[in-house]
């Protein structure tokens, strides 16, 4: 309903259903039996012509005067609307002229009568006083129209600057977004070529299998985490894959210990968003340390629809692994979970006692 309620041709149209109400609600009225079916015919059309006239009032002022306003300034504005008033004159003239014929004059009692009865009973019949439109009457109606035109315009005005400021902040979260994701391939694509580096150097038989196994995960990188969100399992098959791929480096170097509890198969969460917390332990936590160990643990709380992700590296006191991107992986993530999921998450860091740990608490759609 408000994305209906937002689009444009429903402002515009909201007018024309009114007055569209305005010029058939006479005809709804029914004409009385003293009325000879002349004179109603004749003040049926008057009326009419006459709401048809405040409706060009009112979109003529609406989408041609008023923008003369803003961009030419308040004197054209001035004339432009007195032209526009004097064209509204001498038709609302005609009209009058036309249609209320003196043949009707014979029927002015019966007019005033008839005007009377239907005050009793709740109903107006016909115009002020029996006879045809007052000039007085005409001057206020336009008024009116020209007053709801105004405020109208206004309501339009406000309604596309908000819209153009939601659009022109979802272009620039998108941009960032798309930023904050190409640094993350860049980034891992490093690390891992660096393990291939090592395992060519050494000669290891496990260089193919760890060749296959990146494939996969680039197959996913680029062709299953491309914008929309994808199943949480998938998301840890992806880290299972890296954690493999880094294993087969290090070897016996380093204890990885995996917990995954829950039914990942339910949910969904944005693509590329927990690696970063492994890529960090395994930069930090495997340098000049002597059995270092990485815990990794993952819950999903069906009941809260709630994401725990928390992992643990040991560190050294004096990390000499640290260079000038090591702060790209968690400051990247946490830009992401404050664009994606803002109100939804939790992270919290803690280093304490020569070890580091990261966790995330998410709330899932």
């Amino acid at each position: 309903m408000n994305k209906l309620i937002g689009k444009p041709w429903v402002y515009n149209s909201i007018p024309a259903l009114v007055w569209f109400l305005l010029l058939v609600l006479p005809f709804l009225t029914g004409r009385p039996a003293n009325i000879p079916a002349t004179a109603h015919h004749r003040f049926l059309i008057n009326v009419v012509s006459t709401n048809f006239l405040l409706l060009c009032v009112f979109y003529l002022h609406t989408y041609l005067l008023y923008p003369i306003l803003k961009r030419k300034g308040l004197a054209w504005y001035i004339v432009s609307l007195v032209l526009m008033l004097g064209v509204y004159g001498l038709c609302w003239w005609l009209i009058t002229g036309v249609f209320h014929h003196p043949d009707a004059a014979r029927h002015l009692p019966d007019l005033t009568r008839a005007g009377q009865n239907g005050a009793r009973n709740g109903r107006h019949f016909g115009p002020p006083g029996g006879g045809g439109p007052r000039p007085f009457s005409a001057v206020l109606s336009v008024l009116i129209a020209l007053l709801c035109s105004y405020c109208y315009k206004m309501i339009l005005d406000n309604a596309n600057r908000e819209q153009l400021l939601k659009e022109r902040e979802t272009i620039h979260l998108k941009t960032e977004l798309n930023f904050l994701r190409s640094q993350i391939s860049p980034h891992f694509m490093f690390n891992v070529l660096n393990n291939l580096v090592a395992l060519a150097r050494k000669k290891s038989d496990t260089l193919e299998p760890a060749i296959i196994n990146l494939s996969q995960i680039m197959r996913y990188m680029l062709y299953e985490s491309d914008d929309n969100q994808v199943l949480l399992s998938k998301e840890i098959e992806y880290l299972k894959s890296y954690i493999n791929l880094q294993m087969l480096r290090f070897g016996s170097e380093v204890t990885v210990k995996v917990n995954v509890t829950g039914n990942a198969d339910m949910f969904m969460i944005e693509p590329m968003l927990l690696i970063p917390f492994v890529e960090n332990a395994f930069k930090h936590g495997t340098g000049m340390l002597e059995n270092p160990v990485i815990l990794i643990g993952l819950n999903v709380d069906e009941t809260k629809r709630q994401l725990q992700f928390r992992v643990t590296n040991s560190i050294s006191p004096l990390d000499v692994s640290k260079d000038k991107s090591s702060g790209i992986g968690l400051s990247n993530v946490n830009r992401r979970l404050a664009i994606l999921y803002p109100g939804k998450h939790q992270l919290n860091v803690f280093n304490k006692d020569n070890s580091f740990t990261a966790e995330l608490i998410l709330n899932l759609a």
